[in-house]
């Protein structure tokens, strides 16, 4: 299976040990913030102070152009996009571009789920769970296994 970690920078560590974990375990993986795999890798704080650039100055950035094709690459790519929270706008809308394209959708609450924090399409995951026992389970079902 190949896995496309979707997540926020404020996880980036822990998205690094879920790579190298679900890696050693046999699986093919995409992390955003893995420089080891050749993969670009792009962090807003490039372009400078988010709170002095609009959306038309950012969206035309040759990075930020760049970043796009390469996550929207891995996202073309995967099978599943683990969606790790807490996380935000361009994550949710990684897991709805994957789970539109027919891939499998896990929504992995790390730090447990957070009252006051939850979204309606939520739904649309295969699995949502803050039991990482669960998210490995859902990763080695099989495709066509009815729930």
């Amino acid at each position: 299976m190949k896995i496309y970690i979707a997540s926020s920078w404020k996880n980036e560590q822990a998205v690094l040990y879920l790579a190298k974990y679900l890696r050693d375990r046999g699986y093919e993986v995409d992390a955003f913030a893995d420089t080891s795999t050749g993969r670009y890798v792009f962090n807003i704080s490039e372009i400078g102070n988010p709170k002095k650039i609009d959306t038309r100055e950012f969206m035309g950035d040759k990075r930020t152009i760049k970043a796009f094709y390469e996550d929207k690459k891995w996202l073309d790519w995967c099978d599943c996009c683990l969606m790790v929270l807490p996380a935000g706008k361009s994550t949710h809308l990684e897991g709805g571009y994957a789970k539109g394209r027919g891939k499998k959708l896990i929504i992995f609450a790390m730090r447990g789920f957070v009252k006051g924090e939850f979204d309606v399409m939520y739904k649309f995951a295969d699995v949502y769970t803050d039991d990482f026992g669960a998210v490995i389970e859902s990763i080695e079902e099989q495709p066509n296994k009815s729930r």
